[in-house]
């Protein structure tokens, strides 16, 4: 029987003694970082920005981090500031087909710092697609005209459709001398 108490009084000390070298570590003290930023250029701006970082705690499969971040900025600007909005613009362009019937485009075409952002054309004064190559050409154009500068737009045979194509391009030129 003393050899049991023996044992079991070992094993308390072995379990207290891994207890306390497995436990929680102290917390680490909150780490504080101060950075500055001068730029002198058409615009001044001084910024400090400070992050407080909060301590870290570990637990078996936990590790919990708290980020508490406190920016202050001010900027001072010397001259104007121009902001450029969209602009949507619309141009007319046609072509005759081999049988002598002529069809009309109207493009709108919204262009944002010389970007096109947006496209839409109207057939034959609204009266829609007169055949299929004005369909086809019209399911693939914006993937060539939206996001690309409007400087660069001059499309190809879009769609299979060469005279639809070529009516467009006229409606670009068109828009282009509006931006001149």
């Amino acid at each position: 029987m003393p050899i049991v108490v023996a044992i079991l009084g070992v094993v308390i000390v072995v379990m207290g003694v891994l207890l306390f070298t497995l436990s929680p570590k102290a917390e680490t003290p909150a780490v504080v970082e101060t950075q500055e930023m001068n730029r002198t250029e058409a615009m001044e701006v001084e910024e400090e920005a400070t992050i407080e970082v909060a301590p870290v705690t570990e637990a078996e499969d936990e590790t919990t981090i708290e980020v508490a971040p406190a920016i202050e900025a001010e900027a001072t600007i010397d001259e104007p500031t121009v902001v450029v909005a969209a602009a949507t613009f619309t141009g007319s362009g046609s072509y005759l087909t081999p049988a002598r019937s002529k069809h009309e485009l109207d493009v709108t075409l919204t262009v944002e710092k010389g970007i096109v952002t947006a496209a839409d054309i109207v057939y034959d004064n609204g009266a829609g697609f007169s055949n299929g190559h004005q369909e086809r050409f019209d399911n693939a154009y914006k993937v060539q005209v939206i996001g690309k500068p409007l400087g660069d737009i001059s499309l190809s045979r879009v769609g299979g459709a060469s005279l639809t194509t070529e009516g467009f391009n006229q409606a670009v030129a068109a828009i282009k001398a509006q931006q001149t």
